[in-house]
């Protein structure tokens, strides 16, 4: 079974627990490793929140399948629902104010002019979009009037003059500064209309501090003592060398080696005897030492007396303190397909896994996936003396997380 079927599967049960944001997740994963899965994209239409994402799906499913009646119905329904859109009028904006024009020659301002004119235009009627007619000279740039000159030249004029004589009175009382130098010229640059030369600023020399004597250390003489006698060591006897015993050359013995570490023991396996007469048989993984497996540990049947008109397969996936391990993958097959059903946390004495059996005996094979797993082959309705009927009988399975 292909990681994308898992996906899909694993979609399908959450879609059917309730768990809407898991299935979502799932079978949007599906639909993306699998574009052309008509299960994917129907599933997936069931959990979305939003009409336009459920008719997108739809419409996915009758690209791959137009036959499909279902997401057919599904994608009339939501295109009847869907409201049309709302229009909304927008008014014209209002026109603009004329400005303040000049007097016109006959002595009366423009604007007034302007408007006794207006009011002996007719009003357009409502609706309609009039254009204003502009009086010459109302666009007019105030730099092309020439009263705007006649009032800027003389002021511009009265600023240099008290520039110029600020520099004159200055100079007169000495050079100025650097920085007041540069204010100045900047000053002037900007109320002349055109550019003059800027006054250089004259640098004054600043005095720098003449390095004074460092005094230079001298060494002074130190007291050298005068050697004294030393005196000659004395004679000692010499004691004679005695013979030193030479080592005796042992043989290593060898280290005790540490005993092999035990092998972990497998957890033993609970067989009903029955389930040969049925034709059902396991297929053990194989897989290498010290790697972790599931291993199948009990298989039971349940006959038409014993399972009470139930027709399942249950299985339970434990870990390796025995617990369920709750979302673990339980694969079932058949002749002509496949699924992938979740461990669900249910409540004692249910299993995690309850698949329905509708097939004669050796029909259905169980296996876990995520790891190596133990497969049991040979699955489904029947008795031993009578294998080909659908007689309501179940299997109970128990797969635990093992190492070799």
């Amino acid at each position: 079974m292909s990681g994308r079927d898992v996906v899909l599967a694993q979609g399908i049960a959450a879609a059917r627990a309730g768990d809407r944001p898991a299935a979502r997740r799932l079978l949007a994963e599906a639909a993306r490793r699998d574009p052309t899965s008509e299960m994917a994209w129907l599933w997936l239409s069931g959990v979305l929140d939003t009409a336009q994402g459920r008719s997108h799906c739809l419409k996915k499913v009758l690209e791959i399948n137009p036959a499909n009646e279902v997401a057919r119905r599904g994608l009339q329904v939501l295109e009847a629902a869907t409201p049309a859109p709302a229009l909304i009028a927008v008014s014209a904006p209002a026109p603009p104010k004329p400005a303040q024009a000049a007097p016109a020659a006959g002595g009366l301002p423009r604007s007034a002019t302007a408007a006794a004119a207006r009011r002996r235009r007719p009003l357009p009627e409502a609706g309609a979009v009039t254009a204003a007619r502009v009086p010459a000279g109302e666009g007019q740039s105030l730099l092309a009037q020439p009263r705007f000159w006649q009032a800027l030249i003389p002021c511009l004029a009265v600023v240099a003059v008290s520039l110029v004589a600020a520099l004159l009175v200055s100079g007169a009382m000495g050079p100025p500064p650097l920085e007041h130098g540069r204010v100045a010229g900047a000053a002037l640059a900007m109320a002349s209309p055109s550019p003059h030369g800027t006054m250089r600023p004259t640098y004054t020399a600043t005095a720098t501090p003449t390095p004074t004597a460092t005094p230079t250390w001298t060494p002074t003489a130190t007291f050298t003592p005068l050697p004294t006698d030393t005196p000659l060591p004395t004679p000692t006897d010499t004691e004679t060398p005695t013979a030193t015993p030479r080592p005796v050359r042992r043989q290593p013995t060898a280290a005790p080696t540490a005993p092999p570490a035990p092998r972990p023991t497998l957890p033993p396996r609970t067989w009903d005897p029955r389930l040969d007469a049925l034709g059902v048989r396991i297929e053990p993984v194989g897989i290498a030492e010290g790697q972790r497996f599931w291993r199948l540990v009990e298989a039971r049947w349940a006959d038409e007396r014993q399972s009470g008109g139930k027709h399942s397969i249950f299985v339970e996936v434990l870990d390796f303190q025995g617990n369920r391990v709750v979302g673990q993958p339980v694969i079932v097959q058949w002749a002509d397909g496949n699924v992938a059903l979740a461990v669900e946390n249910r409540p004692a004495p249910d299993w995690g896994v309850d698949f329905g059996m509708y097939n004669c005996l050796g029909s259905y094979a169980v296996s876990v996936g995520g790891a190596p797993s133990d497969r049991i082959v040979g699955l489904g309705l029947g008795t031993p003396d009578r294998p080909s009927f659908t007689i309501h009988t179940s299997f109970y399975l128990v797969f635990r997380l093992a190492q070799r």
